[in-house]
């Protein structure tokens, strides 16, 4: 081997060490780069975590609400049959006081004739 050769293979094995230094470099920055991202990414996920169970407290709590005021609901409203029974108890008391009115006044004209 020659000093000329030698001085290539020199020449030769410095240039590819550089190219794998800044292969490195590049890929250590890209590397670093994206852990950046993740670390950006994993910042979201927290945030939208957190909003999302915020939403879901207070989901449940109108949902508490709504249960509470149909539950009141319930208790209070009338059904078509308690309406139904309540319409013929009024038309029966109705029916009897015109009865009893009638009653009177046949009395009165009886007693007054």
């Amino acid at each position: 081997m020659t000093s000329e050769d030698g001085s290539n293979l020199a020449l030769a094995l410095e240039t590819l060490r550089r190219l794998v230094e800044v292969g490195f470099e590049k890929t250590n920055g890209s590397t670093a780069l994206i852990l950046q991202r993740l670390d950006q990414v994993d910042d979201r996920h927290a945030q939208l975590a957190q909003r999302v169970e915020q939403d879901r407290a207070a989901a449940d709590v109108r949902y508490a609400a709504m249960e509470a005021r149909l539950d009141a609901v319930e208790r209070e409203a009338v059904t078509r049959t308690q309406l139904a029974d309540r319409t013929k108890q009024i038309i029966a008391v109705v029916g009897l006081l015109v009865t009893v009115a009638g009653a009177v006044i046949a009395l009165i004209q009886l007693t007054r004739g």
